[in-house]
């Protein structure tokens, strides 16, 4: 029964202030409608000046990739032209440093051909080797 005495005297001290909760009205006037409209106009403006400043930003940071993406072809152009260069290079030198080879070559040859007519063992190895 002592529980039932306890809420009952619990609600019987929270009843009436919530009457009085409800009963205080929050007054809204024309000066408050007022500081609403210029609040409201004023984040309207800042919007409008962080839309611009956003802009301007993007048009700048547009020009500065345009910027990075040119630099970086010329660099590609640069290094491409490079290893065409040092390649056109090492097949030019190879093929003038093998010329002489060459021609020692074929002077030989030719040397053991001449040689080879007198010689029937050494026709059998050139004949065998596909010389002559």
């Amino acid at each position: 029964m002592k529980p039932f005495q306890k809420l009952f005297l619990f609600f019987l001290l929270i009843i009436p202030m919530t009457g009085l909760a409800e009963i205080k009205e929050i007054p809204f006037t024309l000066d408050d409608r007022d500081r609403i409209i210029r609040t409201e106009q004023k984040v309207e403006a800042l919007d409008a000046k962080i839309d611009s400043k956003v802009d301007g930003l993007r048009s700048e940071m547009n020009a500065r990739f345009d910027q990075l993406f040119n630099f970086l072809w010329a660099i590609i152009g640069i290094f491409t032209t490079m290893m065409v260069s040092v390649f056109g290079f090492a097949f030019w030198d190879r093929k003038l440093s093998l010329a002489p080879v060459k021609r020692e070559n074929i002077k030989t040859l030719n040397a053991l051909r001449d040689f080879a007519e007198h010689q029937p063992k050494l026709r059998e190895i050139l004949k065998n080797a596909g010389l002559l």
